[in-house]
């Protein structure tokens, strides 16, 4: 933030940030991923050979991973180490934010330093009262922590297109980032090149979409989109408010969604009530998201390979 120029923050920021300091939530702001004394995520039993071992990865063609830093606009994440997941809405309301972080937990869970980068403008997003502890602001961004090994990063400014949120900032120790793209698909799809959120290249693309007939058409309008663009193999949808797959309810379902389910690359998750789920807090997520977001965690490690094999 230049010299002069006043900080200004939502309410919901506001409220955040309060509660954070009336429980002595704070740390100095760093770079690297660092475990508080406790989680503030409930683990339940997992298989931490996920992330240490299992298949190889599928040929993607364009892995991102290393040390490598490359500017936005030419397809790859700043800062981080290991796979890019990107996690995108086929329609509003559909849950991207809560997929994104029951994946983080999860891949906590398994013992996988993960990172939240959650593009969204500050009014839209759903993940400004995720953090445990704040971290600080900086480069655009503010940085918290949640759970021993997540960080999430959440845009610091009010941005109007995806085109105006900031670059991320560079972190050390991270086996997985989680992008939650936070646009429609309308504005992801009009965004220029230079829009790092709509044309970073990510291992993983992950389609958040609800079982009615109108979801269900835009999710295949999506899925036609990102098979123009990346190998179908590295797709996959997450169905909120189904169990399973049934001719019946999936009747509208177009070719793309179809051959996904035929792929194993469909999984479902319980749409909860607003009682079971408030919100995004700092708490642990209810327990019915524990099975289907360590489902979609082993379901990327078989395209991604091990999360920690980037490690030294």
């Amino acid at each position: 933030m230049t010299t002069g120029t006043t900080a200004r923050f939502s309410t919901r920021e506001l409220q955040a940030a309060a509660a954070a300091l009336a429980a002595g939530r704070f740390a100095h702001p760093t770079t690297a991923l660092a475990a508080p004394a406790a989680l503030s995520v409930e683990c339940d039993e997992v298989d931490r050979n996920l992330t240490t071992g299992g298949p190889a990865p599928r040929e993607t063609g364009d892995r991102v991973g290393g040390d490598a830093r490359v500017a936005p606009g030419e397809g790859d994440l700043l800062g981080g180490i290991g796979p890019v997941v990107r996690v995108r809405a086929a329609n509003a309301g559909a849950g991207a934010s809560t997929v994104t972080l029951a994946l983080a937990d999860a891949a906590d869970c398994s013992g996988v330093r993960a990172r939240i980068l959650d593009a969204a403008a500050p009014a839209w997003s759903g993940l400004l009262g995720a953090t445990v502890t704040e971290l600080g602001a900086a480069e655009g961004w503010r940085r918290g922590r949640r759970g021993a090994n997540v960080l999430i990063d959440r845009v610091q400014e009010p941005v109007w297109v995806p085109a105006d949120v900031p670059a991320p900032r560079p972190v050390d120790g991270v086996d997985l980032t989680v992008l939650d793209a936070g646009w429609t698909p309308r504005e992801l799809a009009a965004a220029p090149q230079g829009a790092w959120v709509a044309s970073a290249r990510a291992d993983v693309e992950v389609l958040v979409t609800r079982p009615y007939e109108l979801a269900l058409s835009q999710a295949e309008a999506s899925l036609v989109e990102l098979t123009d663009q990346l190998n179908s193999e590295r797709v996959v949808v997450v169905v909120i408010g189904a169990g399973r797959w049934s001719d019946r309810e999936f009747a509208g379902a177009g070719r793309l969604l179809r051959t996904a389910h035929e792929q194993e690359a469909v999984l479902f998750a319980p749409l909860l009530s607003a009682k079971a789920l408030p919100g995004l807090g700092p708490d642990p997520l209810p327990k019915q998201l524990t099975n289907p977001s360590q489902h979609l965690l082993e379901r990327i490690t078989t395209i991604t390979g091990p999360l920690t094999a980037n490690r030294t």
